[in-house]
């Protein structure tokens, strides 16, 4: 997964929970406008530290997990 497509499902999650960008944005601590999550949806990548803020906004993190090797 790239990290547009993590930051599409992320908006798809905070739209089902009620939020426009702008409250979702205000939510996170960042831009009340909500400027800074149609700036990343925009450009399709971001800071990770804006990012988990922005997921901690509506209650998701992000998990990293190794792929199992397929030796």
């Amino acid at each position: 997964m790239n990290a547009r497509a993590l930051i599409i499902k992320a908006d798809e999650i905070a739209r089902d929970q009620g939020l426009n960008q702008k409250q979702w944005s205000k939510k996170s601590g960042h831009a009340a406008n909500g400027q800074t999550v149609s700036r990343i949806l925009s450009k399709g990548d971001c800071r990770v530290s804006t990012f988990l803020h922005l997921l901690d906004a509506i209650n998701c993190k992000l998990i990293i997990e190794e792929e199992e090797s397929c030796e």
